[in-house]
């Protein structure tokens, strides 16, 4: 990925162009304060600043030549631009802002000022300033598309979801209705966001209606079912529990590390252990690869002393040759049976203790590092990328 600076030269390099286009266009001039030989000469100081990677003076530069003409508009909105994607949001705020309250600026370029402040404030975090421009310019045609965009990540940040389900299904309906197609909707995760707050307050019948909603649009997820699953071990009906969290399993094998958790919580509360070791064995059986997602599951939850689910602790630790050699796995399974528990015990401990200084999961899209499960990934915002890890990071 190119570096910072790198990205900065490449825009300075159209700034450059821009002005000596203005400067090409409009140099001929009788103004007797600034000549074409001052224009020419802070055009040539600039690119010699580019061309030294010294994008510091030329953005200093370029900005004075075009504050000395009115018309180069686009060279401003250049100038804002690069200073946003430089970090400098102040600036390209001023300079966004300046250019709107100039009183001769036409409509179009005035919506394109309002889109470039609104960035600047969506960059800035100002969500409230960032609304209110967007949702202004939901009303240009030019910009209904991309303003309603921002407007859902904007609620979808602020979790606002009940404005987020509205706005996406707007977005939904302008994108239809000029035969653009229409973007991944996460309709389905905006009414499980809901279900959950409504868990959150013990409301069972809205928790119930968010996730018939949910799975009502267009696109659902299994998050409802996760969910539904969830409900039903909270109101303690642990066999539907059971059920719809097998479901979920067979739907998003890559879930397997939180949902053996809350499977062992469920077979507990029936005292049903040989089920358990049941599930667990067909799982293995169905596909070496949830070995991992067992042992991951079995050292976060101290509660789970399956003795299929500690095989495959076992399995998992003697599979890691840094690991086993630094757990002395051989040592452990040549020992009596009592020390052979007591020393697994105490790794599982260590082994929690190292899991714990580590993010659990990772963004698939972005790489992303949380302690704990998310639906939305904080960083880049994508839904239903952040998995948990089926390893054990020791450095």
């Amino acid at each position: 990925m190119p570096a910072e600076s790198t990205f900065l030269l490449a825009g300075l390099l159209f700034v450059a162009a821009a002005l000596g286009y203005v400067f090409a266009r409009y140099g001929e001039t009788d103004d007797e304060d600034e000549t074409p030989e001052q224009l020419s000469s802070d055009y040539l100081k600039g690119l010699n600043y580019v061309l030294n990677e010294e994008p510091d003076r030329a953005v200093e530069v370029f900005t004075r030549m075009a504050e000395l003409d009115d018309d180069a508009l686009e060279t401003h909105f250049a100038l804002g631009s690069l200073f946003r994607k430089r970090g400098e949001v102040d600036r390209a705020i001023r300079v966004h802002q300046n250019l709107m309250a100039r009183p001769s600026l036409g409509q179009a370029h005035k919506d394109q000022a309002e889109d470039a402040l609104a960035e600047d404030y969506l960059s800035a975090g100002l969500f409230d300033r960032a609304e209110t421009l967007f949702l202004k310019l939901s009303d240009s045609a030019g910009y209904r598309v991309k303003a309603l965009q921002r407007l859902v990540r904007i609620y979808e940040v602020t979790r606002e979801w009940d404005r987020a389900i509205e706005t996406r299904a707007e977005l939904d309906r302008t994108q239809k209705g000029i035969g653009q197609k229409s973007t991944g909707s996460q309709l389905a995760h905006y009414y499980c966001e809901l279900a959950e707050q409504a868990r959150e307050e013990h409301d069972i019948v809205r928790t119930r209606a968010m996730l018939k909603q949910a799975d009502n649009c267009r696109e659902t997820t299994v998050r409802s079912q996760l969910a539904r699953a969830d409900l039903a071990s909270d109101t303690g009906k642990h066999k539907e529990a059971v059920r719809l969290y097998q479901k979920v399993i067979k739907q998003a094998p890559n879930l397997l590390v939180d949902v053996v958790r809350r499977l062992a919580r469920s077979y507990r509360e029936l005292d049903d252990e040989k089920g358990f070791s049941t599930l667990l064995k067909k799982l293995i059986d169905s596909d070496e690869q949830h070995v991992a997602a067992i042992a991951m599951a079995t050292v976060q939850d101290p509660g789970i002393e399956d003795p299929v689910a500690l095989d495959a602790l076992i399995r998992f630790i003697s599979a890691d040759e840094t690991l086993s050699r630094l757990v002395g796995i051989e040592r452990m399974e040549h020992a009596a049976p009592a020390e052979r528990m007591q020393n697994l015990a105490d790794v599982r401990q260590a082994l929690r203790t190292i899991l714990a200084s580590k993010p659990a999961y990772h963004c698939t899209e972005c790489g992303y590092g949380c302690l704990s499960p998310q639906w939305q990934c904080p960083g880049c915002r994508a839904w239903e990328t952040v998995k948990p890890e089926i390893r054990i990071r020791l450095a």
